[in-house]
Order: C-alpha cells, then sequence, then structure tokens
C-alpha cells in the first residue's frame, strides 16, 4: 500500500479531512466516498486508486474535468502536497500527522513527574460510584507546578467541560470531532504541540492529528510506545515537568533533538475501555503544567473519547449502509450481513476463480405474450415472476447476476463458499417453480393464461468478481460453465421442465428425484452431453444452520 494521506478540502463551507484507504470514489451525489455539493463536480467525478504502492487520480469522463497542480488530466499519480481541483473543489493531499515512537520515556524522572490513576481521578471528581480499589499513587509534583484546591480544580473543570461539550456536541464526523478536541485543548491548557493517537482493531497506535502553535515548529513529535502501553493498560495519566533533566535520556537522541521540556500523556478512556491517547507538550517551558492541568486534560480525554466512539460507530454504520447499498441488488440479507462483518470480501479489486453452480430461468413464449400486452402489463407481468426468481435464489443463499429480457440468472458458492451449491441450486429452481405454480393459481381464478418457466443449471470452476468498466461494474461470473447453463435452459429445457447437466447431478447425487433425458449436442462443445430432468425433492443436503440465516 502507499503512503498514508488525507484529503482536506471544504464543503458547504465546512472544513473537512477524509483519509484515503484504497479506492475512493468522489462525485456530487450519495454512492460516492467523498461527495462534493457543489454544481461544477459531476455526479461521479473521479477516483482515487492506489497503484504499485502510488497514489493516483483518475477522471470519470466529468464534465469539468480534473486538474492536478493546475493541468487538466485524465489520469494522473499525485503526492502529498499536490492541489487536485475536482471541478472548481479543491482539494489538498497532506501526509497522516508524523510521530516519532521511540523507545525513550519522558516520564521517568520521579523528582518531576505525576502518574494520576484513572480510578483516583473518578473517585475525586464523581464519575464513578465507586472508585477501584487501591490508595491513590501520585508522585509529588515538581516546582513550579502546584495543585490548586480541590473546589477551585473541580468549578474550573466542570466549567470547560460545558463548553467541550457543546462543541463536541456540533462536530458530525471523526475529523471535525478530532480537529475540535484538539481546538479545546489548545484553548484551556497552556500548551505548544498536540497529538491525538487512536489504537487502531489490533491495538496499533495510529497518529490521527497534531497542531502546533503558530510559531512553533512543525517538527515530529516524539512519544514512547512504553508509555502508550502503560497509558492504555495501567489506565493513568502522566506529567513530567522537565523531560531533559530525565537522567535515563540524556544520551537519548529522540528526546533531545525534540527539546522536549514538560509534557503531559493522559488515555482516551470511556468505561474502563482506552482506545487512544493525547500527549501534548512544551519545548521552552520547565514546570509548564501543573496536576490542575493534568486533571482538566484526563477530563477532556474522557468526554473525548465518549464523542469519538460515538462519531466511529456513526461511521461505521455509514460504511456498512453503503456496501448495504451496493450489494442488496444481488445478494441475499443474510449474505450482505457476512459482507458487512468481514466474513467475506465484496473487494472491487478482487476477481477469483471459485466452483459455483449457475441458474438460468426464463418464461416459455414469453415473445407472444408480450405482443397482446401493453407496455405497463407486460411490466407487471415480467416484475411478478422476477419477485418469484429473486424471493427463491435469496432463500437458498444465492447471488443474483442478472435480468436478460425475461431471463434471470443466478450463481451459489460465491461470494460465500458454499460446499452445497449444487444442492442449493436445485432447490432455488424447485422453489421458483412452486411460487410460479401458486402464481398460477390466482391467475386461473382471473381466466388468464398458465405461466410455464425453463430452468437450467451447470456446475463448475468460473471466473467470480466485479467486471467491467469505468463507468459500470456488475459483479457477475465467466467462464464455459456459464454457458452451459444458459443452453441448457434456452436449448434443452421444456416449458415447465428443470434440467441439469452431469456436473450438477453429481454433485447432489442421491438428493433429487431426476430422469435421464438422454445426450444433447450444445453448442460450443464437441461432444454430447448427458442431461437430466428434476422432478422433485429428495435428499437434499443442504447446510441446515446456513439454509436458515439465509431464509431469515
Amino acid at each position: 500500500m502507499p503512503e498514508q494521506v488525507q484529503l482536506h478540502y471544504v464543503d458547504l463551507g465546512v472544513p473537512r479531512v477524509t483519509d484515503l484507504r484504497g479506492e475512493t470514489s468522489v462525485g456530487r451525489t450519495e454512492g460516492n466516498d467523498v461527495i462534493l455539493n457543489h454544481p461544477s463536480v459531476s455526479r461521479k467525478h473521479a477516483r482515487f486508486e492506489a497503484r504499485n504502492d502510488k497514489w493516483w487520480i483518475i477522471d470519470l469522463k466529468s464534465t469539468n474535468g480534473v486538474k492536478v497542480n493546475g493541468n487538466l488530466v485524465a489520469e494522473a499519480q499525485i503526492n502529498t502536497g499536490d492541489k487536485i481541483h475536482i471541478g472548481s473543489v479543491l482539494l489538498e493531499l497532506k501526509a497522516l500527522p508524523s510521530v516519532d515512537f521511540s523507545g525513550d520515556s519522558m516520564f521517568d524522572n520521579p523528582s518531576g513527574t505525576v502518574i494520576r490513576r484513572i480510578s483516583d481521578f473518578n473517585s475525586e471528581f464523581g464519575l464513578d460510584v465507586l472508585a477501584e480499589g487501591g490508595a491513590a499513587v501520585v508522585r509529588p509534583p515538581s516546582e513550579p507546578g502546584t495543585k490548586a484546591a480541590p473546589g477551585v480544580s473541580r468549578e474550573k473543570i466542570f466549567q470547560v467541560l460545558v463548553q467541550v461539550a457543546k462543541a463536541m456536541l456540533q462536530s458530525e464526523d471523526l475529523n471535525s470531532l478530532l480537529e475540535t478536541v484538539m481546538d479545546m485543548i489548545f484553548k484551556y491548557l497552556p500548551v505548544e504541540r498536540g497529538l491525538i493517537i487512536l489504537f487502531d482493531e489490533e491495538g496499533v497506535p495510529v497518529p490521527k492529528l497534531t497542531k502546533f502553535l503558530d510559531d512553533a515548529d512543525a517538527h515530529d513529535i516524539p512519544i514512547s510506545r512504553t508509555i502508550l502501553k502503560m497509558v492504555a493498560e495501567q489506565q493513568v495519566a502522566l506529567m513530567t515537568s522537565n523531560a531533559l533533566e530525565d537522567a535515563r535520556l540524556l544520551g537519548g537522541k529522540s528526546i533531545a533533538i525534540h527539546g522536549i521540556r514538560s509534557a503531559m500523556c493522559v488515555p482516551l478512556w470511556n468505561r474502563q475501555h482506552v482506545i487512544g491517547a493525547v500527549q501534548v507538550d512544551s519545548r521552552i517551558h520547565i514546570g509548564r503544567f501543573t496536576e490542575e492541568d493534568l486533571d482538566l486534560l484526563t477530563a477532556l480525554a474522557n468526554f473525548a473519547a465518549v464523542a469519538i466512539e460515538r462519531a466511529q460507530l456513526s461511521e461505521k454504520i455509514e460504511h456498512e449502509r453503503k456496501i448495504r447499498s451496493k450489494m442488496e441488488r444481488y445478494h441475499s440479507p443474510a449474505v450482505i450481513d457476512e459482507i458487512v462483518r468481514g466474513v467475506v470480501s465484496a473487494d472491487g479489486e478482487e476477481i477469483r476463480n471459485r466452483e459455483v453452480s449457475i441458474l438460468f430461468a426464463d418464461i416459455s413464449g414469453f415473445t407472444s405474450v408480450s405482443e397482446t400486452k401493453a407496455p405497463e402489463e407486460v411490466a407487471e407481468f415480467l416484475s411478478h415472476f422476477f419477485s418469484c426468481a429473486v424471493e427463491s435464489i435469496f432463500a437458498y443463499g444465492g447471488t443474483l447476476d442478472k435480468f436478460i429480457g425475461d431471463a434471470v440468472m443466478a450463481f451459489f458458492g460465491a461470494p460465500i463458499p458454499q460446499d452445497d451449491h449444487a444442492d442449493r441450486a436445485v432447490l432455488a429452481g424447485l422453489m421458483m417453480q412452486r411460487l410460479v405454480g401458486d402464481w398460477n393459481a390466482e391467475r386461473a381464478k382471473q381466466g388468464l393464461a398458465e405461466v410455464k418457466i425453463r430452468v437450467g443449471i451447470n456446475s463448475g470452476p468460473a471466473v467470480v468478481g466485479n467486471v467491467g468498466t469505468e463507468k459500470r461494474v456488475d459483479y457477475t461470473v465467466l467462464g464455459s460453465a456459464v454457458n452451459i447453463a444458459s443452453r441448457l435452459e434456452s436449448g434443452v429445457a421444456k416449458p415447465g421442465q428443470l434440467v441439469i447437466s452431469q456436473n450438477t447431478l453429481d454433485r447432489t447425487m442421491g438428493s433429487f428425484e431426476t430422469e435421464s433425458l438422454g445426450e444433447f449436442a450444445l453448442k460450443g462443445l464437441q461432444q454430447k452431453m448427458p442431461v437430466y430432468q428434476v422432478l422433485g425433492t429428495g435428499n437434499a443436503r443442504v447446510n441446515t444452520d446456513t439454509l436458515q440465516a439465509a431464509t431469515n
């Protein structure tokens, strides 16, 4: 993967930041990963993608084009610092905040370090009904850092938190929330540099935001992995009055180079759960912070963690909504649930070989039927058949590929691997016949003609994945196994019949009542192929647990 970068832009007057994490679409309408509400932006304007550890931008044949550093491009490699115009909207590509993760600790000087347990803080400020057991472990603060009177400290902290809570409630997304948190830190604390780190799902610290005073040098901020681990696991807040006086660090390059004097590091915590950390420091002033400052930063971090978790949940929900909106055309609700949970991949870049069973079905004599009906009647007629077909396909965990005129195509065994994909395909075909039979019963009451369908199924290896062009992509299957299934349905099956190939029969042996129809010469095959009609169910071996999930 290329370096981690962010897009910085303004939408509807609101500054926004978006991390690039793979293919990212940009446009004016819903369904894009980055939505730009401006008339100069096309509905699907451009796409960012990774190629050979580099970032590229591709113009999706938009009306007003894409410019990189003032040059109009169809596609171009981009780098941090580049200015990209999507229509008239400016996006700047910036690197993620850089952090020097060292083994050095700024908090090891006993005479100038305060270690404040979160449980003690909770007890003092009434954030927990009962504090965790054990006496408070607080080392004496260094001079000139002093501890304000408890009443004064609590009053100031609560006043500040009221303002913090109001500001956080106005933040719409995670990035703007982090900006708000950092702004609050710089507003109420005498800090020169600040850093927010969040732990990813594997517990790896990821720097998300850095901020510097206007006159401060924007160098990397050193932070110790040891301290991060201590803050997260032991749930303590730390403050040092002069890191350079730490005897252990006199020879340490990291702290010396960055000239850290005073620093604080506190966990982002909510109900004993630590999701990251905040570190602030001063490169000039010794004894810059007091214990009151440490308490204020600790309390602010608690409020921030609650808001950050809420924003992360909102982002996750929105991400799942986008996945569902893209997948619901093809997959049953159960399959979509598996994709959303990450059990299986729906990655657009991923094309793979799979053993699948392919089903084709169409309406016998549809051409003559459509000639005698008005367009509205034809649409309603087809809609009823397609409803029967889709309900049957989804009931057995199949994937709807496409509608082709009056025909429907589906496959089983992808994206979720299914050992019993052949049984599922046949059961779906039988259910389709049964639902059409119920429809015919209703039609007979109205004096309408009987509808008969033909179904053909074949099993075998196929290429599965998203296939198409920049403007249109379909999740589909390709290969000779698909062609055989299509020809079984169109060239062998008679009205009302469900026919299967030898390949499918071999995978469902003993599961269904079948009858041999003989051998048929199919277009594209040199030898004749034996074909069988399915008469009914026998001992279909569909996995009951998976089937139950598919039908829920």
